[in-house]
């Protein structure tokens, strides 16, 4: 059993017990760190307001524990505690509702075609055609306006 560059055998070479305190320490260290940062935020947002809010507003300065309560009642009132979608679920359609695939939908355009996503064959329509179309269709409107004015 070589160890890997971590110093950690590999997964496949633990026993039963060693996968369970390996979750388990894991899941400790999240926990240790979670602690970690609620505490810094606490103390961050009490030292803002003790800092700023007296100051501004004539308030009391708060403790500790009342700053971990701000923060608590602002993730209820505007965060909430839901999950949150991230674009990488947007892009698989599996995670989304079959009325948000524009696929599904029964008003949806047909899927572009191989032309309208191959700019070569747009540029070499515009160097073909379109340019000198375009120069017809501006020396049509440049006669227009002289008519005009």
């Amino acid at each position: 059993m070589t160890p890997n560059c971590f110093g950690n055998h590999n997964d496949d070479s633990r026993t039963t017990g060693g996968k369970v305190f390996h979750i388990v320490r894991h899941v400790f260290v999240g926990l240790l760190f979670a602690v970690a940062f609620a505490i810094v935020f606490a103390l961050l947002v009490k030292l803002i307001w003790n800092s700023l809010m007296p100051t501004i507003f004539d308030l009391k300065q708060i403790t500790f524990w009342q700053a971990f309560g701000i923060i608590i009642l602002a993730k209820l009132l505007f965060g909430g505690f839901g999950s949150h979608r991230h674009d990488r679920w947007k892009k698989d359609s599996r995670y989304t509702p079959p009325w948000h695939r524009p696929s599904d939908r029964p008003d949806a355009e047909p899927p572009p075609t191989r032309y309208h996503r191959d700019w070569k064959t747009y540029t070499q329509y515009w160097q073909d055609e379109g340019k000198a179309a375009f120069e017809e269709y501006m020396a049509r409107a440049e006669k227009e306006r002289k008519e005009e004015g």
